[in-house]
């Protein structure tokens, strides 16, 4: 039958049958049988262990009552031994053994009692922790979680109303009579009153009782609960009424000793009478639900079993007739899994099986077209054809294991192309992309048939030369691949394009085992070495920039421990007016006391700290090293005032986000006025990012701190980005000022320069002034403040500060006349102008 439908009605039929979500729910079910008969097992552990609790209760009542009236206490052996044999069997399963032990130890100690005076506080604390330990016993055996109202009230009435009710009665008769270690204070209106609360409190535990069994007699389906449940209620209720009528009255009279000692003995009675019909019916019908539970979950598996018989029976017809189909689909999906992609499915069914079959059949075809496709784009790049990072590799590694097993040697051309983002740029992408493509193809025409020619990403491609003779044939290689590229390359529209190339060059060496990362590192780091001597030339990865390399590596493990390790120091120069000699600030000048290698300069180590990225602590420690030593300074010498603080600014110093931050907290705990420092910063490190870098210098000199353009001229110097930046000070490259009287484009540039800050109400200073002709002539120029050798050296700070005392000098100090004289400062017989011996300190 199953072999003449068609899937879809197979599948309706099975449908009908499947027992998934029926075996689920019939699990769920029978879990949630077995979890209540075990919640209901475990209230009947709970009856039981209550049951001689509530006895023991009853006796120790009786026996604080007799501690009371100064009588003998009756023995509870009996009692204690029902609750021990009760705790052996049920104690661990309900958690409470250490409970009762507790209260079994309170309960020796109350019957030892010798004192008189402590005997009814001992009973009475035993007492109080009996009531807790049965309360404890409801906690733990579920009785107090108890759902079902036929059972529910039974269960409050055995843990809560009387065992309250017990102790209540106990408390009332204790209290009205006169006590075997005192006279009796009854008849006092604190006496009647406490008379009337532990009367009220039996009355009410009755209250509460009477609600709640009269809910399980209309409930029950037990005839003795029925029947015997109302009668016994009375009987307590009335033994209820004749204990207060005993007790309150007679208390209120004044005539307590009427009150008879076993006043509340009825009481009691029937409390016990009451527990001893309750408790082994709250047993029973714990017992009839558990008969009930099991009985459901017997049922759910019976029917879940028959259930399963026959689901197997369909799902074997099921599969005998789909599964030899489904086999041959399998053998195939496994074949083309293994790489085989010429398998096909063959079934000899007319149902909707046949038509998966044919749709495997053409996604395998499919997938064997897309393979071929995906395998050719996986290893060679989709714009030039060239093989890719992948291929190259691969190549790589190959070429390497023929190197070490025949003794050969082996050449990678790292080339990068010059001016190419020029063009991609101004011209397009589409440009950009022609001359990748032309590019690809004249590498492919430069190399033998042996060697691979690969784009690994934008404009960096690699040929691997396998079998290379000596360095010459590389280097040549190299040189040729630079002369190929130079040509012009044609463009769409009979445009031309003219870019050029840096090509870096490694080989193998076979006394140094290498891998295809390093050697391909080996001949990035020679592209940028030949990047960085001027572009378009070739440089070799040799022992030489390996030692480069390492060295640097060096330098920066210990430029990160220089700060920690206290090993930086500043030195300041002056920048002096050059009208008056008077010095009116000073630059602070990093430099690095180096354990082995001395005091090294910033050109050393400063391109090192922006490329790890620990210019931002270092220049961080620059500024406030700065800012507290001018601070110092101001402190201990008032005629100071007026001086500026100079630090110089790094581009990644200035794409911080704390940059102002830092600056601000910076002048904070140093205490020195914004007014007095002066940050700088290169137009190349404003050009970086000049929207980010103009508000960020506008945050600082908002609160007071001069900004100044240092290098002026020797960068992207444009007077649209001098008026949008907020500086105070430009300061002229120091390549102009020495080129003064040697070119007047020189020249001409200081006097525009120094006519340019007249006209921006800008500080021009001029840089690396060394000589009295230099000075002469900047000043002639219209230059103000100079600063250079002339005027002093950098210096540590204790040096520095020697010479800042003296500082009020003149500039005729350094001529002996005034410079716009035109008189020559002193000469030499040879004609070249030296200062004298005094300059630099009359300058300071």
């Amino acid at each position: 039958l199953l072999g003449r439908l068609r899937y879809a009605q197979k599948f309706a039929f099975i449908a009908l049958v499947l027992l998934l979500p029926l075996a689920f729910v019939a699990w769920a079910y029978v879990q949630i049988q077995t979890e209540q008969v075990a919640f209901s097992a475990k209230e009947r552990l709970g009856v039981a262990y209550m049951t001689p609790l509530l006895a023991l209760t009853r006796a120790e009542v009786d026996a604080t009552h007799r501690a009371a009236v100064g009588r003998s206490p009756r023995s509870l052996e009996k009692t204690l031994a029902r609750v021990n044999a009760a705790d052996r069997r049920y104690g661990d399963a309900l958690g409470v053994r250490p409970q009762w032990l507790a209260v079994r130890r309170l309960l020796f100690a109350a019957a030892s009692e010798r004192d008189a005076a402590s005997r009814v506080p001992a009973h009475e604390s035993a007492r109080a922790a009996l009531l807790a330990l049965i309360v404890r016993v409801g906690d733990a055996s579920n009785l107090t979680l108890d759902p079902d109202l036929d059972t529910y009230y039974l269960m409050d009435a055995l843990q809560f109303r009387l065992p309250a009710m017990l102790d209540a009665s106990g408390r009332l008769v204790d209290r009205v009579l006169p006590s075997s270690s005192g006279p009796f204070v009854g008849g006092s209106r604190a006496a009647a009153l406490e008379t009337g609360a532990q009367v009220g409190a039996l009355q009410g535990e009755m209250a509460a009782l009477t609600r709640g069994l009269s809910t399980t007699v209309r409930n029950t389906r037990s005839v003795t609960v029925q029947r015997q449940l109302p009668d016994r209620m009375r009987r307590l209720g009335q033994a209820i009424a004749r204990l207060r009528t005993r007790s309150v009255g007679r208390v209120e009279r004044g005539e307590p000793r009427a009150v008879p000692p076993e006043a509340a003995a009825p009481v009691q009675e029937q409390i016990s009478d009451l527990a001893g019909l309750l408790a082994p019916q709250l047993d029973e019908l714990l017992a009839v639900r558990i008969s009930s539970l099991e009985a459901n979950a017997q049922r759910v598996r019976l029917i879940l079993l028959v259930s399963g018989f026959l689901a197997a029976y369909l799902f074997v017809g099921f599969y005998r007739s789909v599964g030899p189909p489904v086999r041959a689909m399998v053998a195939t999906l496994r074949a083309v899994g293994d790489g085989d992609l010429t398998r096909k499915v063959v079934v000899e069914s007319r149902d909707e099986l046949l038509e998966i079959a044919e749709a495997i059949n053409q996604t395998v075809t499919q997938t064997r077209e897309v393979t071929e496709r995906l395998a050719q784009e996986a290893t060679h790049d989709g714009l030039t054809g060239l093989p890719n990072r992948t291929l190259v590799y691969d190549r790589l590694e190959q070429g390497l294991a023929r190197v070490r097993r025949h003794g050969t040697r082996m050449a990678v051309l790292f080339i990068d192309l010059d001016r190419f983002k020029l063009v991609n740029d101004a011209r397009g992408h589409e440009a950009g992309d022609a001359v990748l493509r032309s590019t690809a193809e004249r590498l492919r025409g430069l190399v033998r048939v042996t060697d691979t020619v690969g784009r690994l990403a934008g404009d960096e491609f690699v040929i691997v030369c396998e079998e290379v003779v000596d360095v010459a044939d590389g280097v040549q290689l190299a040189q040729r691949v630079i002369d190929t590229i130079q040509a012009p390359f044609p463009l769409p529209g009979k445009a031309q394009a003219s870019v050029g190339a840096s090509v870096g060059v490694a080989f193998t060496d076979l006394d140094r085992p290498t891998d295809p990362d390093a050697l391909m590192r080996d001949a990035d780091t020679a592209m940028y070495r030949a990047k960085e001597r001027g572009r378009g030339r070739v440089e070799i990865f040799d022992e030489t920039l390996r030692a480069s390399i390492a060295n640097r590596e060096v330098l920066q493990t210990e430029l990160s421990r220089a700060i920690d390790m206290d090993e930086l120091v500043l030195h300041y120069q002056p920048i002096v007016d050059a009208q008056t000699g008077k010095a009116t600030g000073v630059e602070a000048l990093i430099r690095w006391n180096h354990p082995r290698r001395g005091l090294l300069g910033p050109a050393e180590f400063i391109s090192l700290a922006e490329d790890t990225g620990s210019i931002v602590p270092l220049g961080a420690w620059v500024l406030r090293t700065a800012c507290r030593q001018l601070a110092e300074w101001l402190v201990e010498d008032p005629a100071l005032t007026g001086l500026t603080m100079s630090v110089n600014l790094s581009v990644g110093e200035l794409s911080d986000p704390r940059l102002v931050e830092r600056v601000r907290e910076t002048l904070l705990d140093t205490g020195l006025e914004p007014g007095a420092l002066c940050l700088e910063l290169t137009e190349s490190t404003v050009m970086s990012d000049p929207e980010a870098a103009r508000l960020t210098l506008m945050q600082m000199s908002a609160f007071g701190v001069k900004l100044a353009v240092d290098d002026f001229g020797n960068g992207y110097s444009s007077l649209s980005h001098l008026r949008n930046l907020p500086v105070h000070r430009i300061k002229i490259d120091r390549s102009f000022i020495a080129n003064l009287g040697g070119t007047p484009e020189d020249e001409a540039i200081v006097r525009l320069v120094a006519d340019l800050g007249e006209a921006l109400d800008l500080d021009v200073v001029a840089e690396g002034v060394e000589t009295g002709e230099q000075l002469e002539k900047v000043l002639r120029l219209g230059c103000g403040t100079v600063q250079g050798f002339l005027f002093g050296r950098p210096l540590p700070a204790d040096e520095a500060r020697a010479q800042l005392p003296g500082r009020h000098g003149t500039v005729e100090a350094l001529y002996g006349h005034p410079p716009s004289s035109g008189r020559d400062p002193e000469s030499t017989s040879d004609g070249v102008r030296r200062m004298p011996a005094y300059s630099t300190r009359a300058a300071l």
